[in-house]
């Protein structure tokens, strides 16, 4: 059996067709890159590539050894990987994934947890919204704290939180004062939102409860995704729908009103790959499940 690193190395030949390059990219010499490549088919008994001082090009031969090199590489590096994630596991590192949407809630979760199971070494990492389910599918990350999830195949979602939705407005508003308001009373108004792909459950969500409401606002699209300082707010460019995680986070000059109960309500979602054995995650879990019911 060839070493795995010659078989790496003509993977990374074939990629780039030029030694040169396909050296820097290994983060070896040339020469060094060459005579393994030299060795790999003297171990063959074959030549996979034909090169000149003008081009390289992988023989026929070599067209059928590239196909398995790359298997046996792939194959080596999920076992890799799958021993790094075993190992965090067993050492008792959980790694959180979560979006934008779910910042506010993220950091008191995980001073929670860490208090109450201080072996447990939480390292949490950003995530596009769209992107968390297939992150923990893909076992980039071991447990997510997502809004708005609606691609849950092959996943287990528990809802931690359930969250009201209220409109932020400008402190002089004609709605401020109240205790709630409706969609509806949103008639006329712009309608502030962040683009569709940053978050295409909600976006779609909120379109259709405005729909319901009988409500055709005009959408001025967010200049600043995930803003978390409600600039066009600010300016005056509209009005913006979100949840109750943020009041404590609004900047002078700004409100948050409750929609009428049940309206848009949002739910924070922990999602995991329940065929994954972690130790560790389970535990996250369940001090996570803990601190949710102690907020209720």
């Amino acid at each position: 059996m060839p070493e795995l690193r010659r078989l790496r190395y003509a993977v990374a030949v074939a990629d780039d067709l030029n030694f040169t390059r396909a050296a820097e990219r290994l983060g070896v010499s040339q020469q060094v890159l060459s005579e393994q490549i030299r060795r790999l088919e003297d171990e063959l008994g074959l030549q996979v590539f034909d090169r000149t001082t003008r081009q390289v090009r992988v023989t026929s031969h070599g067209r059928q050894i590239l196909d398995e090199a790359r298997a046996v590489v792939g194959a080596a590096d999920a076992l890799r990987d799958r021993a790094r994630r075993l190992a965090s596991a067993q050492a008792g590192v959980v790694r959180l994934g979560y979006s934008r949407s779910t910042a506010f809630d993220t950091a008191p979760l995980v001073s929670a947890v860490t208090e109450a199971r201080p072996e447990l070494r939480v390292e949490v990492r950003e995530v596009p919204s769209r992107q968390l389910p297939q992150a923990v599918r893909d076992g980039d990350v071991d447990v997510a704290l997502s809004r708005w999830a609606d691609d849950t195949d092959q996943l287990f979602a528990h809802t931690l939180r359930r969250l009201r939705s209220g409109v932020i407005l400008r402190a002089g508003d004609a709605l401020a004062g109240r205790a709630e308001v409706a969609l509806g009373d949103l008639a006329g108004r712009s309608l502030v939102m962040h683009r569709r792909e940053d978050a295409p459950a909600r976006h779609d969500a909120t379109l259709a409860a405005c729909a319901e409401a009988g409500v055709e606002p005009e959408i001025v699209t967010s200049r600043l995704p995930f803003d978390p300082l409600f600039t066009d707010v600010a300016e005056g460019r509209g009005v913006q729908i979100a949840s109750e995680s943020i009041r404590g986070a609004l900047p002078a000059g700004l409100t948050w009103v409750p929609l009428a109960s049940g309206v848009l309500e949002q739910r924070v979602d922990l999602l995991w790959d329940p065929a994954r054995a972690h130790p560790a995650r389970d535990a996250f879990l369940d001090e996570a499940r803990a601190w949710a019911g102690a907020q209720r």
